[in-house]
């Protein structure tokens, strides 16, 4: 469980979007705004420059099922908050995360 601070930032993300679904929080709308995108691009390019293919897992790094789960939930909780663009956002990250998982997985 020594990962668990490589994740703060992920987890705190996940908390911000769950107050901005359910309390409507002004301040989480703009997180949201700004974040989903910069991560899209990031995704982006690391998969697009094959990044996750030189890096070699470290035995205290994140498992990939928690940003499966974190992705999803971020994903449905979007979803339940009717803000359709961000959670199409959050899906392209989930993919590209799996599409990056899967290439680090054959490079093995």
């Amino acid at each position: 469980m020594t990962w668990i601070k490589n994740v703060i930032v992920d987890v705190i993300v996940t908390v911000i979007i769950a107050l901005y679904v359910f309390s409507n929080a002004a301040w989480g709308y703009w997180v949201i705004i700004v974040y989903t995108p910069l991560m899209v691009l990031l995704k982006l390019g690391a998969v697009a420059s094959g990044v996750s293919k030189v890096v070699k897992q470290k035995p205290d790094e994140t498992p990939n099922w928690f940003y499966h789960v974190l992705y999803a939930l971020n994903f449905a909780l979007l979803l339940y908050g009717a803000m359709w663009w961000p959670a199409a956002g959050w899906a392209a990250i989930w993919i590209l995360s799996a599409v990056q998982a899967s290439r680090t997985e054959r490079t093995k």
